[in-house]
């Protein structure tokens, strides 16, 4: 029998405060509760589209972005939302240090943030319409 891999099922990052980090990924980004979560356990659970972000404490917290061949940096986690222009004002007014909105070609609209760990994350805005797409030519 053939393998095939379905999906996504669980991301896991590490984190040093736990608490301090189910806050703010709930406050800034709005992720919900996989399963219910009582302050002093050592992983937090959320939901993102059906994937399990798990948030597990932990003594060492490595670095997980990097650099491309052109020095860029690259992250390890992306996630997609809706109406980006918006999300980008209102994360950046709740004081997260994020990058300026880039458009690329065929990819769409995207920016980077860290969260209170460092760990380096882009939100994208989804598959550009054919409007930005001309707009952008």
């Amino acid at each position: 029998m053939k393998m095939a891999v379905k999906n996504f099922a669980v991301i896991q990052l590490p984190v040093k405060d736990l608490e301090a980090s189910v806050k703010w990924y709930q406050d800034i980004l709005g992720i919900p509760f996989t399963f219910e979560f009582t302050p002093g356990d050592d992983e937090a659970w959320l939901n993102v589209g059906g994937v399990g972000l798990g948030l597990i404490r932990s003594p060492q917290v490595p670095c997980f972005d990097f650099q491309n061949m052109k020095g860029q940096n690259q992250t390890l986690l992306s996630l997609q939302v809706d109406n980006i222009h918006e999300i980008h004002k209102e994360i950046r007014s709740k004081g997260v240090e994020v990058s300026e909105i880039t458009y690329k070609k065929g990819g769409g609209y995207s920016f980077t943030f860290r969260d209170p760990d460092g760990h380096l994350s882009n939100l994208w805005g989804g598959w550009p319409s054919e409007e930005d797409e001309k707009a952008h030519t």
